[in-house]
């Protein structure tokens, strides 16, 4: 349904951004950036669990998600993965994996509509994010995003997630991971839409 919704806008004339735009601008703002196909990602996912040291996943089902066979997996690795749950799965994951509606080259951001609060936890609450973006989703700029939102939406919360969260709030000492994921990961997919 929401996948679906997101086709449909992409399908129109969209402004796209280049990956090369997106990953320096991400990058500058401490993001780990990676252009894959899936067949090989589902390798590089392996080496971040396993760099990671993780013992519990959770993860938003999408198509593309269950394209990469984190099931599988984490079965393998002997890692718990949940698909669902709330604030208790939420709490004890070490890595959220959730598929982004598209990447903001202007700002090397991830942009996540999620009406479901599962979505919002996956991509909020572990120390490690795992945003998956398809290829042909990465728009030029804010004016070309906003064309892809110009269309009332039914409902549903909107995120921009640039970088790691990061804050200054304590005596003005910049401190990361304190009001989300310390780790942005951002696997850019190439062939993930089929």
């Amino acid at each position: 349904m929401q996948t679906a919704l997101w086709d449909e806008r992409f399908s129109k004339k969209v402004e796209k951004g280049s990956f090369e735009d997106f990953k320096r601008r991400a990058e500058a703002v401490s993001t780990e950036v990676y252009l894959t196909n899936i067949k090989d990602a589902k390798t590089i996912l392996q080496e971040i669990f396993k760099r990671e040291n993780a013992k519990n996943i959770i993860a938003f089902k999408s198509s593309l998600v269950d394209n990469l066979d984190i099931d599988k997996i984490a079965k393998d690795m002997n890692i718990n993965l949940f698909f669902e749950g709330g604030k208790k799965e939420a709490n004890i994951a070490d890595i959220g994996i959730s598929e982004m509606e598209c990447a903001l080259a202007e700002t090397g951001s991830v942009i996540e509509w999620s009406y479901p609060v599962w979505k919002r936890l996956v991509s909020a609450m572990p120390g490690v994010h795992i945003a998956l973006v398809n290829s042909g989703r990465i728009v030029k700029d804010f004016e070309a995003l906003f064309d892809l939102l110009k269309e009332k939406f039914e409902s549903g919360h909107i995120s921009f997630i640039t970088g790691p969260s990061r804050t200054a709030d304590i005596e003005r000492v910049l401190t990361i991971g304190v009001h989300g994921p310390s780790k942005l990961i951002v696997m850019v997919i190439e062939g993930g839409e089929q």
